[in-house]
């Protein structure tokens, strides 16, 4: 941008790269590492966030090394990279919580936040009113955590409207991924920023089980910067992905008991109507719930711990239309 910006009381003079952790008052000096990527000339500005939960290893590692790549010389507009914001999650390898929230809450679904709430209320409130509000993109990167096998894909955040909708699908069909899903929650952290405040939003879903690989962090990285190319932020063409699929129709569904979990199909599995996914048992081996396909699919993730709790993920699978 030919004017500075400023993120969070942190200011990136135009044609310049400022790499710095916040200590964040309202959180009892809570530390945010943030990299604020300003280029020579006016732009989009394109929010890159990862670590809300913290065991997402992929996008954690591609956000850390994009902060450590990418050059304002090179950019118009500006990039914003928080890779690490659930500290307690990253540093303490807790899968899905934040190990800093009183409740332990889970900060994918605190959207949009309060400012008198939890600790982890608050972080997600003042990362909106810091960072979201004042981008034209949020980009959130997830995995499959530690307890799920993913087969990788992109989902776009749930706009009110249907120019934006349209807009954010755009925008990942110019992405390398397969299959791409639209979401249809309120609650997680990405879906906030459009809902909430009007800010298109997606996230990647790349790797899981609690492992990275360098291909994964390779292509995510490319990703990220294909949708940086399509916005004019780095230069180079954009490419359509003219293969890519919509899974329009898709069931997330999650476990209806705590007990032993037994998968009978793999994260990429092509499956029919009426085939069995999955079951529950009690410690003594006693059914307690099964499922089967409701409609032929994919499946994009599917849970890979032997124990579940009442309301984990269990499987999400979808068919493309």
């Amino acid at each position: 941008m030919k004017n500075s910006i400023i993120f969070a009381g942190v200011r990136a003079a135009s044609c310049s790269k400022v790499s710095k952790i916040i200590e964040i008052p309202e959180l009892d000096g809570y530390k945010l590492p943030v990299t604020i990527i300003n280029g020579y000339d006016d732009g989009m500005k394109f929010l890159v966030t990862a670590s809300i939960h913290g065991f997402e290893y992929p996008g954690i590692e591609s956000a850390a090394e994009l902060c450590r790549e990418l050059e304002p010389e090179d950019m118009s507009g500006a990039m914003i990279i928080i890779p690490v914001i659930n500290s307690s999650g990253f540093y303490g390898r807790l899968p899905y919580i934040c190990g800093d929230d009183e409740e332990r809450k889970n900060l994918n679904k605190l959207a949009p936040g309060n400012k008198n709430g939890t600790f982890g209320e608050r972080l997600i409130a003042y990362l909106y009113d810091e960072f979201v509000s004042k981008v034209d993109f949020h980009l959130d990167l997830h995995s499959g955590d530690a307890t799920e096998d993913l087969c990788n894909f992109a989902a776009a955040g749930n706009a009110p409207d249907e120019e934006t909708r349209k807009f954010i699908h755009k925008v990942i069909n110019h992405t390398g991924f397969e299959y791409y899903t639209q979401s249809s929650g309120r609650t997680e952290f990405y879906n906030g920023s459009v809902i909430y405040k009007g800010v298109p939003s997606m996230m990647f879903e790349v790797g899981g089980a609690g492992k990275w690989t360098r291909k994964e962090v390779v292509e995510e990285k490319e990703n990220i910067k294909r949708i940086a190319r399509y916005f004019g932020i780095l230069p180079g063409q954009a490419e359509l992905n003219v293969n890519q699929k919509w899974l329009k129709t898709q069931s997330w569904i999650e476990c209806g008991h705590e007990g032993f979990f037994y998968a009978f199909v793999k994260a990429g599995e092509e499956i029919r109507k009426d085939q069995k996914l999955y079951e529950i048992r009690n410690v003594y081996g006693e059914l307690l719930e099964e499922h089967y396909a409701m409609h032929d699919g994919k499946v994009m993730i599917i849970n890979s711990t032997l124990g579940v709790s009442e309301g984990d993920d269990a499987v999400f699978y979808g068919k493309a239309e």
